[in-house]
């Protein structure tokens, strides 16, 4: 025995002497773990068991699990991979008979006989470990179940994966306690499956199931003789038996399983000398491993996914390490696949992102959907494909930075004078509200929130375009979007006190700073309070389209605001337990008649003759909206609604707004008749029409109305009479449907229509 311990530069003497008795002892370890105490006698062998007995080794716990994301119907949407290794478990029924057998011929053909460990063979292998020999593999099925699940779930840690195989005494006993513990918790066929779940198969094939998509392009279930004997063969080393790389190996090796298999009467002589002659009849499959929101199965639904991770890792941070590390989690979303789908090919259909004829301009077109009194985000639809590749995107342009989204956001033109309507009705202003204005006019100074005031401003109207001066009511002024009548408002009710209200209806900037606050991201340009922008009645500051559905789902939900909300349930897939999940975040911010009043005046948007979106309305249905269009047509957006429903979408070109601006060939899209170019692009155009294609093809359900306002606002009439020339006759002005001033016009701050932040 001297001699092969000198060729591996062993001593003689005391380290021979320590190396045989480390070999006796692990002997007795091996006994005392196969055969308890009883019937071994003498001090040594009692304090080897107690020894093995009494070491502290934990729990060895599950392998890492997938886990799934469920849309609002319990239907998956995408995985998610711990680690990013692709792994499917399957059951035991779920693996062909001949897979089974031949990992049993193969690999620890004593399975059916031996427990979870095996003498001879575990002693063997220690004693070559501690001889410095070359380091043997685990011996079991146990064994080899139990270093698997250690190395999957080392994961990115190259020094826990070491330690999971690194010949080591140690290491072994331990691993021998937990191998004992699995064979005691699971039965023959549960310990079978675990492993050859947790089995590597080369090529990022981790699991039997995944191991035959990989080479055959089909399931477990379905694997024949040669098939599975190539498999089983490729365990022992997965880079040597690799049949890409190697196929005469791998032939070699599959030839090797499927005379074991005949020795043993898995099959017959003849069945094997068949298997043998066979080709190894590769058929690889592109195992999808840009799981999670990257996967093609995930595509319609790769911008909602991304919202939910970043959700996750934002407000459940605790949940996304689980799903990162061990997995094993179920997280049911709000996503309604029907309206994604719809909502999908709405935004396709209007701007078709690769559509050089249709959408010449490359605009993005973004849709959210949004269910009024719960927050529930139904849908979120981007015009683009998702991903890192060539003109794919992983930017999320309908929600906030911190979500996934661009910290610029939208200018949202005039549907943002929703915030100065709401405040002029909570201040008591019926419809019949009227003011002189001018076109253009001078407007100023704006008393700001902090003792400062903002310089006069010259506005102009887009929509109304007379001359000299004109008296317009509350309800005509917003169903045609005159600017200069909301510059005015705004001023009259308090710029500092319409900010607070975008503020209680849930408005953020884009990037998450709060429009009372200096946003240092944007300086001195861009990034002032919203109350420093006298252009702020005409969505001149950045927001997201998320935050404005939210904002308008509390008028369609009667004054109540609901924070959005992508997650319902997260429970624990193997226990059903349920982990803490935040509950609907909805509080009322105006009262309900305010908001009544606000969705009367803007449903004649849509119904009255002039109103800006005149004639998209739905048939059959009571519906709210309102257009917005930044100056120059940088940027177009549309709000459109019902009581149950609530719709944004954005129109802008994704490179630069202000660069590719959608005048001209720019403003071309495809409306419900068919692809027009408007020589500027409204919000009653491209986003108007994304609205209109998504509500007549969803199942609405049964129609229902909106609540008729309180008398108090009609005490000066319906405000729908006609503007009044001073000095002259009436006149009314009719808005023309897709023209320009769809949604009247806020630009950039400084910009056109803009005041200047002289505060």
């Amino acid at each position: 025995m001297q001699t092969p311990l000198r060729r591996v530069g062993a001593l003689p003497g005391g380290t021979f002497i320590r190396l045989l008795l480390m070999s006796i002892v692990a002997a007795l370890l091996v006994a005392a773990a196969a055969f308890p105490i009883v019937g071994i006698t003498g001090i040594a062998a009692r304090d080897a068991a107690n020894t093995f007995n009494t070491l502290q080794v934990g729990k060895l716990g599950a392998a890492p699990l997938r886990s799934i994301l469920y849309d609002a119907e319990g239907q998956p949407i995408a995985y998610f991979y711990p680690y990013g290794v692709y792994r499917v478990p399957v059951t035991f029924n779920q693996i062909a008979p001949v897979m089974r057998n031949a990992i049993v011929a193969i690999e620890d053909d004593t399975f059916y006989s031996q427990g979870a460990l095996d003498p001879r063979g575990t002693l063997r292998a220690l004693v070559s470990d501690l001889t410095g020999r070359q380091l043997q593999g685990a011996s079991t099925f146990a064994q080899q179940y139990v270093k698997n699940v250690k190395i999957l779930q080392a994961g990115n840690n190259l020094v826990a994966a070491y330690q999971a195989f690194a010949p080591d005494l140690q290491r072994k006993i331990q691993q021998l306690r937990l191998a004992a513990a699995v064979e005691h918790e699971l039965t023959q066929q549960q310990l079978l499956a675990s492993y050859l779940n947790v089995a590597y198969f080369d090529n990022h094939a981790y699991g039997v199931q995944v191991a035959a998509e990989t080479y055959f392009s089909k399931s477990a279930s379905q694997l024949t003789l040669p098939e599975a004997a190539l498999l089983a063969g490729i365990v022992q080393s997965p880079t040597a038996y690799d049949p890409f790389a190697y196929p005469a190996a791998a032939i070699q090796r599959r030839s090797e399983v499927l005379t074991r298999m005949w020795q043993l009467h898995y099959v017959t002589k003849q069945a094997a000398l068949a298997a043998e002659k066979a080709p190894l009849g590769l058929k690889p499959s592109a195992v999808p491993l840009d799981v999670g929101c990257t996967s093609p199965s995930t595509a319609k639904t790769a911008f909602f996914c991304d919202y939910v991770e970043h959700v996750l890792q934002l407000n459940y941070p605790s949940v996304w390490t689980d799903i990162q590390n061990s997995g094993g989690l179920d997280i049911y979303t709000t996503l309604n696949m029907r309206d994604q789908l719809v909502a999908d090919r709405a935004v396709s259909y209007v701007e078709p992102a690769y559509n050089a004829a249709i959408n010449p301009n490359h605009n993005a077109d973004t849709e959210v959907l949004l269910q009024p009194g719960t927050g529930n985000v139904r849908a979120i639809a981007v015009n683009q494909t998702y991903g890192t590749g060539p003109g794919q995107t992983e930017i999320d342009y309908a929600v906030n930075e911190q979500y996934g989204g661009d910290g610029t956001g939208v200018q949202t033109g005039s549907s943002a004078k929703i915030f100065t309507l709401v405040t002029a009705l909570q201040h008591g202003d019926p419809f019949g509200h009227a003011i002189k204005v001018k076109n253009p006019d001078t407007i100023g100074p704006f008393p700001t929130c902090h003792g400062g005031v903002l310089a006069p401003y010259s506005f102009q109207n887009a929509e109304a375009p007379f001359k000299g001066s004109q008296i317009w009511q509350l309800n005509e002024a917003t169903v045609q979007s005159v600017n200069t009548y909301f510059v005015n408002l705004e001023n009259q009710v308090g710029i500092c006190n319409v900010v607070k209200t975008a503020v209680r209806l849930g408005m953020t900037r884009a990037d998450g700073t709060s429009l009372m606050q200096y946003d240092h991201a944007l300086g001195r340009l861009g990034g002032l309070p919203a109350y420093d922008y006298s252009s702020f009645t005409l969505g001149s500051v950045g927001v997201s389209p998320m935050s404005m559905a939210a904002a308008y789902a509390s008028l369609a939900a009667r004054g109540t605001y609901c924070a959005p909300r992508a997650i319902t349930k997260i429970e624990v897939a193997a226990t059903r337990q349920l982990l803490p999940v935040a509950p609907p975040s909805c509080h009322r911010v105006m009262s309900r008649g305010v908001a009544d009043a606000a969705n009367y005046i803007l449903q004649g948007v849509l119904t009255q003759p002039g109103g800006t979106a005149y004639g998209r309305a739905v048939p059959g249905y009571h519906e709210a909206g309102k257009t917005g269009t930044a100056n120059t047509g940088y940027y177009a957006d549309f709000a459109g609604y019902t009581p149950t429903l609530v719709s944004y979408s954005s129109v802008f070109n994704p490179v630069s707004p202000t660069r590719y601006t959608m005048i001209g060939q720019g403003s071309c899209y495809r409306d419900i008749g068919g692809p027009t170019c408007p020589g500027q692009m409204y919000g009653d155009n491209a986003p108007a029409a994304t609205w209109e294609y998504t509500f007549l093809h969803l199942p609405l359900g049964p129609d229902v109305p909106f609540v008729y306002p309180p008398s108090s606002f009609f005490s000066l009439g319906n405000g729908l009479a006609g503007p009044v020339t001073v000095g002259g006759p009436k006149k009314h002005v009719k808005g023309k449907g897709g023209g320009p001033g769809k949604g009247g016009g806020g630009g950039g701050p400084g910009k056109g229509g803009g005041g200047p932040p002289t505060g």
